[in-house]
């Protein structure tokens, strides 16, 4: 997996380098999502620890932050929204050296290794209005989903025997599974456009009772943390905006201050005042007689003087 995650990671290079050659163009207010980068592909790696930061009871005295790692493609549907498919690895671990003895419930210690978590989440982009700034180089986000958790627990007895979960688990599976709920925070910092420092904290709250191999308090839940540390990759090309960055309030002014939609429509009221004028000219009439100048087959009648439609004097009979 290892390895895997190197690849990844080689690949988002790769993708981010080839994308360069390309010139930038300006993102629309209603240009959809497709004048943006909507896919971005993190790897990440941190601390995996029984523990959650709302706290609650733990069946051991003392816990251990071990080594977890995990990737993650996250596909933005709009500037505050998205989906986002996480896989998690790594391992959990506690003992009661604080107890008695260091025993408690006829158990010394625990590991449980994580084979997966793999997860489906909404993911919400917190900082993508900024109206203080322009351009947004700090990211806040949230999220919330739904996963399966695959996981093999062994302990250390009060005789120093170590008891796992091999082939104990239902099916006769090494693994067991159980469902989970992921809540996560988390805070992007922009390097460039295309790349971003990642800082999360998830938990996971877990569907069942034995990821610590123990039932030390059957009417609880377990749960577990993941503080990580991580690069995300936007993928596509150089000419397309990262979405997580842009601004909609910038981009609407933008619009706004662009020079070549200031110049049509300068265009467009010289060619309306023209009409204008034009208008204006038909409908003069030098002499005041009613009848516009173009139509008056007689210019100059005195003031007061009657006249027909063609501008001229009518003949009165006198009564």
């Amino acid at each position: 997996m290892k390895k895997n995650l190197l690849c990844l990671l080689a690949l988002a290079f790769a993708g981010t380098a080839m994308a360069q050659s390309q010139p930038a163009t300006k993102a629309k207010t209603f240009g959809g999502r497709d004048q943006y980068k909507t896919f971005a592909l993190g790897i990440n790696a941190g601390a995996l620890m029984p523990v959650v930061a709302t706290g609650g009871s733990n069946d051991y005295t003392n816990w251990n932050a071990e080594v977890g790692y995990g990737v993650k493609l996250t596909k933005s549907l709009s500037h505050v929204f998205g989906l986002q498919g996480n896989l998690l690895f790594g391992k959990l671990s506690g003992n009661n050296d604080d107890a008695a003895g260091g025993i408690a419930n006829g158990v010394r210690s625990y590991e449980t290794k994580i084979a997966y978590g793999a997860d489906l989440r909404g993911n919400f982009n917190l900082g993508s209005i900024n109206f203080l700034s322009r351009t947004n180089n700090i990211n806040f986000n949230a999220s919330l989903g739904y996963g399966l958790l695959a996981y093999a627990p062994s302990v250390v007895t009060a005789a120093n025997t170590v008891i796992d979960w091999k082939g104990k688990a239902q099916g006769g599976n090494d693994y067991i599974k159980e469902a989970y709920i992921p809540v996560g925070l988390g805070i992007k910092f922009k390097i460039s456009d295309a790349i971003a420092f990642d800082l999360g904290y998830t938990a996971y709250f877990v569907d069942g009772d034995n990821l610590d191999a123990s039932y030390a308090k059957p009417t609880s839940k377990d749960k577990f943390s993941y503080a990580s540390a991580g690069l995300d990759f936007a993928l596509g090309a150089k000419s397309k905006t990262n979405i997580i960055w842009a601004n909609p309030i910038a981009t609407m002014y933008d619009e706004l201050k662009d020079n070549t939609l200031r110049d049509e429509v300068k265009q467009l009221d010289g060619r309306t005042k023209k009409v204008e004028d034009t208008v204006s000219e038909l409908k003069k009439d030098s002499d005041g007689d009613g009848v516009a100048n173009q139509f008056d087959k007689c210019p100059n009648t005195p003031a007061g003087v009657k006249v027909d439609g063609a501008g001229c004097p009518l003949n009165v009979l006198n009564p």
